[in-house]
Parts: structure tokens; C-alpha cells; sequence
């Protein structure tokens, strides 16, 4: 029987990686989430006559392959606009310079799974398990970097698991971007460590491609190899430096940022902007520090849901005595997470459709994954029995965030608000949204309260309306708002308890 187990290391690799994604193709049909509408008639188009351009023919083929009735009503919703030639017949399409209809994300990750959905639907198989092939195809990839990293299946094979059970599961069957853009991140990031620099920039490419924000892959990736490199050969600064940045390096990282480039052109081109989504779904103002603290940190959908021990392991890093030559190779990483995440906190729907964490939390927490697996790597043994445990807290964080939507707190959010209310305070939009359990409820007017009838445990408001203070005090009473706590854009206030209730003119609020 010996004869017949794949001895080689490569051998086991391989045989784990077929039976994940025969398990995964057999057992799960993908998931129409995140941005799939625009995905899949992209991919329905490429496939059909070889332009990203939506034509009344594949809204027709996209109303077949989703039958589900919101699926039908976009589908008409679509065509009828389409019709009447409206610039915009839903979120999503808009009319080009051509007149033709384009969606606002790039094309790329459908051009890749257009060749897969012909085939599948050529042999009368599920067309859209194309996404999940082209998902499979990346963590092909990612496996392929981690062992030539590391040269052993066993490892390899913890490190695959590891990111499965810190958020790929969430999003590996999403016909979206998502567990694309963080397999390629994360594989590019290795790419480069072992001195394929031209292959980290095209996986980092393909991602920014979808992505925007991984352009700074082209700085920070050579700025990490170069603090690998002093850590781990134990040279001068200035070595590591004329060791890393070389033609290769610099071309490499232009490569990259020009296949980021790609999309800002593309919009030019079709639209006469540089981003659709950029004008439509952004806002600079939203850019502050409570925004960046929830991105990492808050109880429904943070980097914390899906990254408990990634972070425990990033922190031990940060205060080892015995890592102190690594502390700048930490701090890269960390301020590439930081420079991937900024650029989210100006989406205008912050609590958007998530799977536990939030999908910008995924693929932006991959440098942080990055650090907690380097770290694994360099440390010449691990226990068993810490490693099981690692994986069994991982399932724990994973079976956490499967326990709830995004329209309603996570079971986390919920103790906390049941035994530390006044420490809890989210972005006002996610605190609305899952009290009402409304996507969009957010709005100058809405009062949000948790708790029972009658004891309340936290509301947010409005102090700029009316019929706000009214909701919470009654005709003729305001809110009493309080001289400390946080404060928002858009002047959207916290009351815990039942609120301190004035008669009388209104209150300042202090700015």
C-alpha cells in the first residue's frame, strides 16, 4: 500500500489541494454575493461576443442562469432602463460614452472566468462555477508560493488551512472579488520574499486590477523584502537595501502600478472619468480615525472577527525582546495593511453586504496573515498541540461570523452591548442598520435604539433633527447631549440608557 501514498512532499501537496477543490465543486454551488451581478453579465458578455459591453442578449442569458426572483426583477429592472436608454438602469450599470452599457468595476476577474464558464456551459454544467475555479486557481497559486517558501508540504498545508479558517471560507464561493484579491496578495507578498519579483507584481496586479488600494503592493513589497532581508541575514540596512533594489525590483513594482493604472484608464476610455465607483460611492469626508479603528476592531464585521489569533500572533511580535531586528519587517507590514485599509474607509456604504468581517477587511488584513505565517515559518518548531489550537480558535472565529448577516449584530456585539454599553460605540451606519435590520436605513431622520421597550440600552441620533429628539423625548424635549464621547460626520450622537431629557431651547453641541 506504501507504493500507493504520494511520498513526495509535492505529491501530498497536490493530492490536498485536488481533494479541497473536489470538495468544494461538489459540495457548494457559488455564491451570489458581493458585486456578482455586474461580474456575472461581464463574464456572460466576454463570453458571448468578447466585450465587456451588457447587451439586452446577455441580460436574457443572466435571467436564465438566475432564476431567483430578486435576480428576475433586477434583470427587468435592467432591461427596461436599457430601453429607454437611462444612463443608469440600476447601482451597478451605467451608460458609456458609446452609449453602450458597461458595469463600474473592472473586467478583469471576469475576463478569467469567462474561458472556464464557456467550457462548463458547452458541457451543460453550472456556468458560474467558473468563479469558483478561478477562486481554486488562486489558492493553487498561494500553495505553490507557501511551499516554495517553506519546502514542506506539512507546512504548506497548515498555512492553507490557516487561511481558509481566517476568512477564506467566508468568501471562497463568492462569485466576487474577494478570496481572489487576498489569494493573490498574499501569494504576490511571498513571490517577492523568495526573490520573484516579477511574479508577485502580476498576482498583486491582477488583484489592484479589482482592488484599487493594492497599488501600494509596488512600494511596500520591496520595503518588506528589504526588512526581511536585514532580520533574517542579519546585515546592515544599507546591504539589505543593494541586495533587494535592483532593475528587476524597480521594473517589477512599475509593472504592478501600471496594471493598477489599468482600470482609472479603462474608465477614462468608456465613461470620461477616472472611477465610476470613485464618484458614485466614496467620500473623503468619511476618511477619520473612528472609521480605521472599526475597520480593524469592531465586533461585527473587523479585521478582529476573522484575524482573533493573526492579531495575538502580530501584537507577540511587536513585544518579543528576542524580535527586536524584526520590528521594522513587522511595521512594514502593518503600514501596508494601514495603506490598504484608508482608502476603504471612503466608501459611502460602510456596513455593506459582508460575511462576517467585512470583505475590505479580508484581503486588507492579508499583510497582518503575512507577518503571523513569516513568523511560523522562521520559528523552527511549533508544538502540536498549539497548532490544534490555533485551528480550533480560527474555527471558532469562523463558525462566529457564519452565525449572523450584516443587517443584525454579531453575537459579540451583543455581549457587549449586555455588559459594556458605554464602551461600545460602532459607526452610526452599522449600529443603525442591524437595530432596524435595514440595509440603507441611515438618514438624518432615523433613530436607532437597542434594547427593550422601555429600557433602552443605546440609541444614535441626529441632535440636528427635530423629529429625532421628539422620537427619543417626546413633543416640546431634547436630548441633553453630553459634553465627551464620540462623535461622527454628519453630527450623529450616542445617548446610552434612556435619555437626559431638557425642556426648553436646544442644546450646543460643542464641536
Amino acid at each position: 500500500m506504501q507504493r500507493f501514498l504520494p511520498a513526495h512532499p509535492a505529491n501530498r501537496l497536490a493530492l490536498f489541494l485536488a481533494l479541497l477543490s473536489l470538495a468544494t465543486l461538489l459540495l457548494y454551488r457559488p455564491a451570489k454575493d458581493g458585486d456578482f451581478q455586474e461580474y456575472a453579465l461581464m463574464t456572460i458578455a466576454l463570453a458571448n461576443h468578447a466585450s465587456p459591453d451588457i447587451r439586452l442578449a446577455d441580460v436574457a442569458v443572466a435571467d436564465r442562469l438566475s432564476p431567483e426572483p430578486g435576480f428576475v426583477a433586477l434583470h427587468e429592472r435592467l432591461r427596461s432602463g436599457m430601453q429607454r436608454a437611462e444612463s443608469m438602469p440600476f447601482p451597478g450599470i451605467v451608460r458609456g460614452k458609446d452609449v453602450g452599457y458597461y458595469a463600474i468595476h473592472f473586467f478583469g476577474y471576469s475576463a478569467l472566468a469567462a474561458l472556464p464558464y464557456k467550457l462548463i456551459e458547452i458541457a451543460g454544467g453550472q456556468p458560474f462555477k467558473a468563479y469558483q475555479l478561478v477562486n481554486l486557481a488562486a489558492l493553487v497559486i498561494l500553495a505553490v508560493a507557501m511551499f516554495r517558501l517553506t519546502g514542506s508540504a506539512g507546512r504548506t498545508i497548515f498555512a492553507i488551512v490557516f487561511f481558509m479558517l481566517s476568512g477564506g471560507v467566508l468568501y471562497a464561493n463568492w462569485a466576487s472579488t474577494e478570496f481572489f484579491t487576498a489569494c493573490c496578495l498574499l501569494a504576490g507578498l511571498l513571490f517577492v520574499l523568495l526573490g520573484r519579483p516579477y511574479a508577485g507584481a502580476l498576482l498583486a496586479g491582477a488583484g489592484a486590477m479589482q482592488n484599487p488600494p493594492l497599488v501600494f503592493f509596488s512600494v511596500f513589497a520591496p520595503l518588506i523584502r528589504i526588512c526581511y532581508v536585514y532580520a533574517h541575514e542579519r546585515v546592515s540596512a544599507a546591504a539589505a537595501i543593494r541586495k533587494v533594489v535592483n532593475r528587476h525590483t524597480v521594473l517589477a513594482s512599475i509593472l504592478q502600478a501600471a496594471m493598477a493604472l489599468a482600470p482609472f484608464l479603462y474608465n477614462l476610455a468608456v465613461f470620461g472619468i477616472p472611477s465610476q465607483i470613485a464618484a458614485m460611492s466614496t467620500s473623503r469626508d468619511l476618511i477619520t480615525p473612528a472609521r480605521l479603528l472599526s475597520f480593524y476592531f469592531d465586533l461585527n464585521q473587523g479585521v478582529i472577527i476573522g484575524f482573533p489569533v493573526v492579531l495575538a500572533m502580530v501584537a507577540v511580535q511587536l513585544v518579543s525582546k528576542d524580535g527586536r531586528r524584526w520590528l521594522p519587517h513587522a511595521f512594514a507590514a502593518i503600514l501596508f495593511s494601514l495603506a490598504l485599509a484608508l482608502p476603504s474607509l471612503s466608501t459611502i456604504n460602510w456596513n455593506s453586504g459582508a460575511n462576517g468581517m467585512m470583505r475590505y477587511a479580508f484581503w486588507g488584513g492579508m499583510p497582518l496573515l503575512y507577518l503571523a505565517l513569516a513568523w511560523m515559518q522562521r520559528v523552527p518548531r511549533w508544538p502540536s498541540v498549539l497548532l490544534a489550537a490555533i485551528l480550533l480558535v480560527q474555527l471558532g472565529a469562523m463558525t462566529h461570523a457564519r452565525s449572523y448577516v450584516y443587517i443584525e449584530f454579531s453575537p459579540a456585539a451583543r455581549a457587549m452591548l449586555r455588559l459594556f454599553p458605554t464602551l461600545y460605540a460602532p459607526e452610526p451606519e452599522i449600529f443603525m442598520e442591524r437595530v432596524l435590520h435595514i440595509d440603507g436605513a441611515i438618514h438624518k431622520y432615523a433613530v436607532a435604539t437597542y434594547g427593550l421597550p422601555g429600557r433602552p440600552v443605546k440609541s444614535v441620533f441626529d441632535p440636528g433633527s427635530e423629529a429625532a429628539h421628539i422620537q427619543l423625548c417626546g413633543p416640546g424635549a431634547r436630548v441633553a447631549l453630553p459634553d465627551g464621547g464620540p462623535r461622527f460626520p454628519g453630527g450623529w450622537r450616542y445617548a446610552d440608557g434612556k435619555p437626559d431629557c431638557t425642556h426648553g431651547p436646544a442644546p450646543r453641541d460643542h464641536p
